[in-house]
């Protein structure tokens, strides 16, 4: 992501009414705001499905991704996995894979 041009934006306006603002749903004040930066995880290098990205129900703060290991994931005892948002990576950890 450059920073540059429009962002998706989900609004949830005033009414309780959610929608993609745009020109043709534009902000108004007292409108809430979502911005959308899709997750990514990379098990070995190599795509994960992410089926959930949010925050964890009953735990305050704590953000939850969940994420299927892709087919053709090299197995190993320390395969790398890296999150992904905004086109920056975490540091890789490693995990075991079969």
């Amino acid at each position: 992501m450059s920073g540059r041009g429009p962002g998706i934006v989900v609004a949830v306006y005033a009414d309780g009414t959610p929608a993609v603002a745009g020109a043709d749903n534009p902000l108004k004040a007292r409108d809430a705001i979502v911005m959308v930066a899709p997750v990514k995880v990379l098990v070995g290098g190599l795509e994960a499905q992410v089926f959930f990205a949010g925050l964890t129900p009953g735990f305050t703060g704590l953000y939850q991704v969940n994420a299927v290991v892709p087919h053709g994931a090299v197995a190993g005892d320390a395969v790398p996995l890296v999150l992904q948002q905004s086109g920056r990576g975490s540091p890789a950890v490693s995990v075991a894979v079969r």
